[in-house]
């Protein structure tokens, strides 16, 4: 009897295993199928590409991560990467590099505790609050600019993006691996990062227990904001512009990054480990499109077809 119920302990944890890291296991299938359809997927300058590529979208992915987990979404993330590279491009002949930064940054965490105050304070569902946000940030990115993108002039400024550790290893990987550790000591870890979860499962088991839901619910916008300016800083420098249209494709791939990494879009179940698969798979599947000469139409095809059958198969494993 105790070896059936030992048995049935070591199938349930081994299940468990195979839910959780799912994505990871087709990851590698699709890895391999890259590198049998063209040798030059896996050499060192394309992998390079790759992180390059997959670093924004995931920084943004996190943030999108902690606010789905809440049981809320963010569909002002792209919006808020072009308005605060617009900004930051008009302000940094004035104010320098470092200041500049620091404007935009609070900006764009003001931005997140607006749309969080909204919601919590008059009861809005949070598609409805920020999705007219993007509207309304979208419109103001291209007012300002009159459409034009806006050029940046300070060589210094372009080494966000353009530099690297040891000539190797380039800043923006290094600042989603930051952000990934960051987010995973928070959520697992830290007092509040349990709350999230908390919040996510049944706010109003929630509020039973002492959590300040509303002012909660704002950080985790506000931290988003400021995540996604962070971002638009980054691509500003890469572009070396400000650009109404820059965030334009961000929201796709944040969302269906978290989706594909396991997260409920209920909230309250998922993590930023499942979101990291999410986007490594997004991002090497795009490159391998790429490589073998797909048209962006028919990518765009593939690329929904093949994420619609990742999700049923993650639902079906859950």
């Amino acid at each position: 009897m105790q070896k059936r119920k030992n048995l049935i302990l070591e199938n349930t944890k081994i299940r468990n295993l195979v839910r959780k890291y799912l994505i990871f296991l087709i990851l590698i299938v699709l890895l391999i199928v890259g590198h049998l359809s063209d040798p030059m997927f896996i050499t060192l300058r394309n992998q390079k590409n790759i992180m390059l590529n997959f670093s924004v979208p995931f920084i943004l992915s996190i943030g999108q991560t902690m606010v789905i987990l809440t049981g809320g979404i963010d569909l002002s993330i792209g919006s808020v990467v072009s308005l605060t590279g617009v900004t930051l491009a008009f302000i940094l002949p004035k104010t320098g590099i470092l200041l500049g930064v620091i404007i935009v940054l609070l900006m764009g965490g003001a931005i997140g505790a607006l749309n969080g105050y909204i919601i919590s304070r008059f009861k809005i569902l949070p598609f409805l609050v920020t999705l007219s946000s993007m509207i309304v940030y979208e419109g103001l990115a291209f007012i300002v600019t009159g459409s034009v993108p806006v050029p940046i002039t300070i060589p210094a400024f372009y080494k966000i993006d353009y530099g690297s550790i040891f000539g190797v290893i380039p800043l923006p990987v290094i600042y989603s691996a930051i952000t990934f550790i960051l987010s995973v000591i928070f959520l697992n870890y830290h007092v509040i990062g349990r709350r999230v979860y908390q919040l996510g499962n049944d706010e109003k088991t929630a509020k039973l227990a002492g959590i300040k839901v509303n002012r909660l619910k704002i950080g985790i916008y506000m931290l988003n904001g400021f995540i996604a300016a962070f971002c638009g800083i980054i691509v500003a420098s890469r572009i070396k512009l400000g650009a109404p249209t820059a965030g334009k494709g961000f929201l796709f791939d944040s969302i269906a990054a978290v989706c594909l990494g396991g997260t409920s879009l209920m909230g309250g179940q998922g993590g930023v480990i499942g979101t990291l698969g999410g986007m490594l798979l997004m991002v090497n599947l795009k490159n391998i499109l790429v490589l073998n000469d797909v048209s962006i139409y028919i990518q765009d095809a593939i690329r929904g077809v093949i994420i619609l059958i990742s999700v049923i198969a993650l639902s079906k494993a859950r």
